[in-house]
């Protein structure tokens, strides 16, 4: 059976809410299994009672086990689908202390490294063409961004940090901006922009959340610390998926880093943690044009 397209693509980004760090999560897989993981994730936010799952909103037991119900279904379905998550820091030299930053623009660069890195990289590309499906909630030039991924002599092309050859085999046949409770890859993807972000947000508070939660309690020094409900939900979900990571063999670094970052990019979940790569790499300026 001939499909119009070999592969399908759906995109969320998250910020959290200190600022500091953002990020984008890209799930990718073939065409042709889309259609059945898409049925089964309507049936587990069904059997959830949970109409749309997302990380901004988790405050309360009922989504955190829906969130972990979806884990579960990516592990279970490693072979099929694949995740990208990417995580910068507004503090960091490409973003400090830059006069007139360009938020938005900045992210229509991120998704650009995103995507073409995720499927020119980690994709075979001999002959795939991609749909991708991004969060319409998402405040981004999609035009622009299309013809950056699929004009290899637009302006834009040259914020490319890295050489790559496979990058003129990507085929992007359409960008469409869609809702998240219609396409619920773009709910697994925010699910994973949000831990991403939050991770490394919220390093130092889960911490002292993880060690008050075991018996190791009682030797520290009580503090004036409590926590937010979500912030209790949300480090239930982080620390279940770290464990189910050390479990499976995933090689995600979590306490090494203050945050997850993936130690292998070939894995089926991929946390890419953004440094600059000189000292000529900075975030776009308003104004200044595509360069």
């Amino acid at each position: 059976m001939n499909f119009p397209f070999t592969h399908v693509a759906a995109s969320d980004d998250s910020k959290h809410q200190d600022g500091q760090f953002n990020s984008l999560s890209l799930v990718t897989l073939k065409y042709c299994d889309a259609g059945k993981l898409q049925r089964e994730i309507f049936n587990i936010l069904k059997e959830s009672e949970v109409k749309e799952l997302k990380w901004h909103d988790l405050d309360g037991a009922r989504d955190r086990f829906a969130a972990n119900k979806i884990i579960e279904f990516v592990f279970n379905n490693y072979k099929k689908i694949r995740i990208d998550i990417l995580v910068w820091d507004l503090n960091d030299s490409r973003h400090r202390d830059l006069i007139k930053r360009d938020d938005n623009e900045n992210l229509v660069r991120m998704y650009y490294h995103l995507v073409y890195r995720t499927l020119s990289k980690y994709w075979p590309t001999q002959g795939n063409c991609w749909k991708w499906r991004p969060d319409e909630q998402v405040s981004v030039n999609w035009d622009t961004l299309y013809d950056c991924l699929n004009n290899k002599l637009n302006k834009c092309v040259r914020d490319l940090f890295q050489n790559n050859p496979d990058f003129e085999k990507i085929d992007l046949r359409r960008i469409i901006p869609s809702n998240s409770i219609k396409y619920p890859l773009i709910q697994i993807a925010d699910l994973f922009a949000g831990m991403g972000a939050y991770s490394w947000g919220h390093y130092e508070k889960f911490k002292k959340w993880k060690i008050y939660q075991s018996k190791q309690a009682t030797f520290f020094p009580r503090e004036n610390l409590s926590f937010s409900q979500s912030e209790k939900e949300r480090f239930k979900v982080i620390d279940d998926f770290n464990a189910k990571c050390k479990k499976n063999g995933l090689r995600i670094a979590f306490d090494s880093t203050n945050g997850f970052k993936s130690h292998n990019p070939y894995n089926f979940i991929n946390f890419w943690f953004y440094e600059p790569q000189s000292i000529l790499d900075k975030a776009p300026k308003k104004g200044q044009k595509n360069s």
